[in-house]
Parts: structure tokens; sequence; C-alpha cells
């Protein structure tokens, strides 16, 4: 197949409009059933407002006093009784429990208390505390509940109660803090009196006048000193690094390169050591130790190896020296320096506990005036700048969006069920399917023959589909004289194809044989066959209709033929095929070669030449030739009536078909490429979808007036067609 012609096989709005518009019942019947259960919510849901008000939290910098120390540091981080107001902290602190549950107990006094936790517990799902923006500090406030005036009396009690909480804990906190300022004042003062006598006494017993001047020196000396000492001390220990790397002769390691020791020639031999001992390791990664190179390096390494040690311990040495020096010089400044040591500490100690004294008693009085202040005047930190408001409107339930959303979802659920039916259903829907998907030429479509697609008969195809309940059988002949049903009509459109297609051809004068064939089972490949000789004969055609489905003879049990039939012809037992033929009592122009009995040998059967003498014979004597064949796939009988055939019309069963295995559907090429006519007939076609309701009733009222008409002697019951006999037909 030319893959040009492939096409994606999604289905498109058209056929969703299509099917929606066949199966309006299931729209109504779900608005129907959405509309009710919304109005049933509407009727038993109350009429919820909603009432908002907008407070601004007032944020207070912890201990903005104006105490510090002498460095300019703030001790104000300390902080009593003005706290930072953190906004979150607030909206958790105004929705807590604690609050909520004094809100009820002002709102309800007479409730019991063990009661008061579930009213909480439902002001808080009612209740909500949120901000527009994070770096804003304004909370806005929303209540609902069925009564306007109770949701801006809950709002304001809540504001209420939680100013109220806020102030009564400053106020503790407050007391408190005032009695701790008090208790810290009256030791201060005392230790500062205590200090200022000790300072006093000590300096007029021992004559001092300024010690920080001489002490400044000798601890500068000391400090130097220090730092020397430190310097060479880590000089010393890089040495002794590198000698305990050195003593390692087994497994010999690079040395620290500019490890700090201030000896220019232990620098350059640690360098030229490590350039060494890297050739040598390069040199040992291809060759052994053997190698007389390998063992100048290593004396060379060696010899290198022993110098460094005696330099080493040469610096070390002298190293020690220094040190043994600058220890005896740091001596004798601490010496110096502790010639006075216990004025100069004693003084210095008791000048440093008097400034953080003095500070911290400075300070103490500062907060000792705010905290007084503070007592005298009742402040929050949040203030009131929308009271609670809202429409007079109830906010909840929405009606008119819950009845539209119920009326979307309503109309939204069927189509999304049909769409995604559609969707996943793979099989074959339409003859745009097979254009598209196969090389074999589509011919025509009959429509589904069962009763009309309503919300029953759709009900009881899905359950079918699940193997559910069991599928009515029928007689399965559709075509009369007088009938202008879809189905009748379908054949026609097909009849007229057919004939079509034989006359450009320009076949000539003999009659044309027509093999009847599917791939799957339960196509209606026995319907259309028998359906499409009986259109022929209705158009005045001289058509002979054989049951060539050796196998299970589906055609011949339907039509109630004899047992005599194809078998006896094919087998020698009767030599003349017209005198197993049987006739339609109204249709004059039809004949009926039956299957017979059942063979255990159908392929021999069909492959005798006998089978080719029966159409060779028959082509002259008739119109057209239908042949019905085995289901094809397993089987090898349709094939080998398909080469005596001159045209091959594949029946495929929409909804059942797959797409893909359209793909199987190859033609069958005969001797003669161009006398070979092969096409496709789609059955099972909704005729809802496809003719539409209007085609139908239009079809109704016709059908009676036709009715009045047309002579009913014409007309015959399907389901009991009679034969006439030959006169010269055997008893089975």
């Amino acid at each position: 197949m030319d893959k040009s012609k492939q096409q994606e096989t999604f289905i498109s709005i058209a056929d969703l409009w299509r099917l929606c518009t066949a199966r309006w019942r299931w729209f109504v019947l779900s608005v129907g059933v959405c509309l009710a259960v919304a109005l049933f919510y509407l009727y038993k849901t109350p009429y919820t407002y909603t009432r908002t008000a907008a407070v601004m939290v007032i944020e207070e910098n912890a201990g903005q006093g104006t105490g510090s120390d002498g460095n300019g540091n703030g001790l104000g981080g300390i902080g009593f009784v003005n706290r930072k107001s953190n906004v979150l902290n607030v909206m958790r602190h105004i929705s807590s429990l604690d609050v909520l549950t004094e809100v009820v107990h002002q709102l309800h006094p007479e409730m019991p208390f063990k009661d008061m936790w579930d009213e909480a517990k439902e002001v808080e799902a009612r209740f909500t505390a949120e901000v527009e923006d994070m770096q804003s500090t304004v909370i806005d406030l929303t209540y609902k509940d069925y009564s306007t005036t109770v949701a801006a009396k809950t709002l304001n009690m809540i504001i209420d109660v939680y100013n109220e909480k806020v102030h009564q804990e400053k106020l503790e906190l407050t007391k408190q803090t005032s009695a701790f300022i008090d208790a810290r004042l009256k030791l201060l003062e005392r230790d500062l009196d205590a200090v200022d006598d000790s300072i006093a006494v000590y300096k007029s017993r021992y004559g001092i006048t300024n010690l920080e001047h001489v002490s400044d020196i000798y601890l500068q000396e000391q400090s130097r000193s220090d730092t020397e000492i430190l310097t060479l001390t880590n000089q010393k220990a890089m040495a002794e690094y590198i000698r305990s790397l050195l003593a390692d002769k087994e497994h010999p390691q690079l040395l620290l390169v500019n490890s700090g020791i201030n000896n220019a020639i232990i620098e350059e031999q640690v360098t030229l050591y490590n350039t060494l001992l890297l050739q040598l390791q390069s040199h040992l990664d291809y060759t052994t130790e053997q190698n007389p190179l390998i063992i100048n390096q290593q004396k060379e390494l060696a010899s290198l190896r022993n110098n460094i040690l005696a330099n080493v311990n040469n610096h070390i040495r002298t190293i020690d020296i220094q040190l043994l020096a600058l220890r005896n010089y740091h001596s004798e400044a601490a010496q110096k320096i502790m010639s006075n040591p216990e004025q100069a500490k004693y003084l210095e100690s008791i000048q440093r506990d008097k400034k953080v004294k003095e500070s911290l008693y400075l300070y103490l009085l500062q907060k000792k005036e705010e905290n007084e202040i503070s007592v005298t005047y009742k402040s929050s930190n949040i203030y009131v700048i929308d009271p609670p408001h809202g429409a007079g409107k109830p906010t909840a339930p929405n009606r008119p969006g819950i009845i539209l959303a119920a009326m979307m979802l309503g109309l939204l659920a069927p189509v999304t069920f049909l769409f995604l039916r559609a969707s996943f259903d793979e099989s074959v829907r339409d003859h745009f399917d097979i254009e598209a998907n196969s090389d074999i030429p589509f011919l025509g479509e009959v429509p589904y023959s069962g009763k009309e697609h309503n919300l029953e008969h759709s009900l009881k195809n899905l359950l079918l589909r699940f193997g559910i309940g069991h599928r009515v059988q029928s007689s399965g002949i559709v075509v009369g004289y007088g009938k202008l049903d879809a189905s009748n009509e379908a054949f026609r459109v097909l009849r007229n194809n057919m004939e079509t297609i034989v006359a450009n051809k320009a076949l000539g004068q003999h009659g044309r044989v027509y093999i009847v064939k599917s791939t799957q089972i339960e196509a209606g490949k026995t319907y259309v066959a028998m359906n499409l000789a009986l259109t022929k004969a209705i158009g005045r055609r001289h058509v002979l209709f054989i049951d060539g489905d050796l196998r299970q003879a589906s055609a011949s049990r339907l039509w109630r033929t004899p047992l005599l039939g194809l078998t006896d012809y094919l087998s020698g037992d009767e030599d003349d095929f017209h005198r197993l033929l049987c006739h339609p009592e109204e249709y004059d122009t039809l004949d009926v070669l039956p299957a017979g009995a059942l063979p255990l040998n159908p392929i021999e059967l069909l492959r005798s030449a006998r089978m080719m003498q029966l159409l060779k014979q028959a082509r002259q004597e008739y119109d057209a030739i239908i042949i019905d064949s085995p289901s094809a796939g397993m089987l090898a009988d349709a094939d080998i009536i398909e080469h005596l055939a001159d045209c091959t019309l594949f029946v495929i069963r929409a909804g059942r078909f797959h797409r893909r295995r359209l793909y199987e559907l190859k033609p069958v090429h005969s001797r003669d490429k161009q006398d070979k006519m092969q096409y496709v007939v789609l059955n099972g076609v909704s005729v809802n979808v496809r003719y539409g309701s209007a085609y139908l009733h239009k079809y109704e009222r016709t059908k009676k007036d036709v009715e009045t008409v047309e002579l009913t002697e014409k007309t015959i019951q399907l389901n009991k067609i009679i034969f006439r006999r030959p006169k010269n037909w055997k008893k089975s």
C-alpha cells in the first residue's frame, strides 16, 4: 500500500457531532440528572454571608532605648515590655483556639465549658486571617456565617478579645519587669559604692599615680618576643617533619617545597631531591632496579638525602640556640612586668567592674522610666483600618454557578464518554478508514439491519462487548419488493455500483462470478451475499446464488434449502447441477444452489475440475453468479474459489474489524491482472449516525403510502421463504 495514503484516523469534530446528535437522549438524561442533584444540593444548603475586616500590625522595634555602652553598642537588645510584633505571629495568635474560645465565652456566657471547645472549632473553620503580600503589615480578617449580624459581631469580638489578651500580657510583663529592675538597682548601688571605696583605699595605701604607661612598654616587648618564639618554633617543627620523611629509606617520599624554613641551601637541596626522586620513579616504570642507571640514581639520591639530613640537623640546632636566647629575654621582660603585678591587675579588674556596673545601672534606670510610662496607657499592637463590612447578598452557595456547572457537566459527561470511546476504538468506523488504510477500492456500505439505536439498544451492545447477555439471531434477509428502508436502499446502491463497474470494464456479455468473502467471523458475509442476490433478482437480473461454504452452509440453513446441493455435484453423485437448484417462489430470476451435505474433504471438492465446469456453464446461463465462501484466514476454501471468480467482495464489519488488519487485505492478481476486480463492502454501519432520524421518519411515512399502492401479494415474509422444488428433486 502507498504510505502516502495513510492518514490519522483520529475522530474529527464532524464525526463527534454526528455521534452526539444521534444520541441526544443521553444528553437530556445526563443534564436532567445533574440539574436534579444541583437543585437538591441548593435546597439543602442554607445561605452563607461573608463579612471582612482589615487590621494593621504595629511593628515595634525591641528595646528602642538610648542605653549603650562606651563603644556605642546598644543594650536595648535585652528588651522588656516593647516586644517586636511579627505579622505571621499575630495571624497565628488571633486565629488560635485560645482567643476563639474566649470569643465563644463572650458571645455565649451560658454555654457549658465542654461545649465551648467544639463551638470554637466551628468558629475556626469559618474564620480566616491572611495577608495579600508578605511585605505588608495589613491582615485581612474574614468570617462566614448564616447571619450577617452574627458574622460582624463575631469579627468585632475576635479583635477585642485579641487586644485585651495582648494588653493583659503586657500588663503582667510590666509588673514582673518593675520588680526585677528595683531589685537589681539596689544591688548595683551597693556594688558601685564598694568599688569606689576599694579603689580609693588601695591607691592611698600604695601611693599609685599611673601604671599604664610602664606596663604598656613591657607588654609590647613581651609580645614581640612571643611572636619570634612562635616563628622559630614553626620552623623547627617543619625541619623535624622533613627529617622524619628522610629517615624512611625504604619508602622515599617527596619533600615539602616552600615549607617556611628560612634556609636557602635546604630549599635548593629539597627541590633537587624531589626532581631526582621523580626521575627515579618514572624510570622504574619501564625498567628494573638492577639497571645500572637506576643504581646510580639511587646512590645519588642517597648521598643527597644524607646532605639534606646534615643541613637539617644543623638548622635545628641553630633554631634551638635562638629559642633559648629569646626565652631568656622573655623571662627578663616578664620579671620586669611582674615587679608590681598585683597593683596593676587589681586596679584593672576594679576599673572594668566599675564600668560594667555603671552601664547596667544607667540602662536599668532608663528602663524603669519606660516601664512606668507604659503602665499609664492601654496599648495594642494592632488597630482596625476597615471595620467589618460586606455585601447583603449571600456568597454561598453560588446558585447560578452551580446550575451552570451542573448543565456543563451534564453536557460534557456524554461528550467525554463518546469521545473517549470513539478515540480508543481502533476498529473500522466508515469508508474513510478503508480508503486510507487499504489498496483495495471501496464499493459500498450496508447499514445495520436491527432495531433502532436507542439508549436501551446501546446499553445492550455495550454489555455484549463484555460478554454479558446473548445476541438474538435473525433470518438475515432484509431485501424485498416494495421495501424502502435504509438496508434496501444500501443494497440497491451496492448493486448499481457493481453494474457500473462491469459496464465500465466492458467485460462482454457473459455473466460475472462474484465471490463474497471475509477474514473475520460474524462479519455478515452470508448476509451481504444473500441480500445482494435478492437485490439483483428484484432488478430483473438472472442470478445464481451458490452456497460455497462447505464448512457451515450458513446460507442454506437460513434459506432452509434441501440437503442436496453443491457437494453432490462436485462429488459426482449428480451430473446436472440444474437438478439441484432451488427457486424462491416470488423471485423468478433467482436460482439457489445449496451447499448440500457437509463433506469431509471440502478443499478437494472445490479444487476439482467439476467446480470450474460448473462456473463455466453458469456464465453462459446467468447474468451474475454470487458465491458465498467460508471465512478466510486459516481455511483455504475462499482462496481456491477466489481464483475462479471475476470479482471479490471483501466484507468488513464496522466496529469489529481492527484498522490495522486492513493491511492484510492484499490484492490477489489473476493471470490476466486487468480482468480481476476486488472491492471492499462495509457492513453494519449505524443507521442513525449515517442516515439520520429525519430520513427514518420520512421512510416510515413513505412506507405507509407504498403499502397501499404496491401489490401485497408481491411482498414475501423474509423468515418464511418458500422454494419450489424441481420436478426430479431427490429426497435426502
